[in-house]
């Protein structure tokens, strides 16, 4: 996001629209522990952010990348071995602490890097 940008709370309707698609409680726990909210603050005063004048050019400045990394610890290796299917993998590794694409850019929407609109407009390419 470029300079120019207000910050701004989830309504009740956007967490629930969000919460469809990730593991909220999971995200802020995760913001939390990498310091960038206090401990014991509520999700619905973590600060977003978006372009303070939105009929500027698209109020992004530069890129930023949003990623799922799959640790192979022994327990994923384990499952790989067992010819595990990739849900249940998966299920494993978020149990693990892994955050999917799409939580990642959450993670970042609410450090300030990117707004949830443009993380929803870039997951659903």
């Amino acid at each position: 996001i470029g300079k120019e940008r207000e910050k701004y709370s989830l309504t009740k309707h956007d967490y629930a629209s969000l919460e469809k698609h990730v593991n909220v409680e999971r995200v802020f726990e995760r913001l939390a522990e990498e310091g960038a909210v206090p401990k014991g603050t509520k999700f619905d005063a973590v600060p977003f952010y978006r372009p303070k004048h939105p009929d500027a050019p698209d109020g992004y400045q530069g890129r930023a990348g949003i990623y799922e990394v799959l640790v192979v610890t022994p327990a994923i290796k384990e499952l790989v071995m067992r010819g595990s299917t990739s849900d249940e993998i998966a299920d494993r590794a978020r149990g693990d602490g892994m955050l999917t694409m799409f939580e990642d850019g959450i993670f970042k929407a609410a450090q300030g890097i990117t707004t949830i609109e443009e993380v929803l407009r870039v997951i659903s390419e």
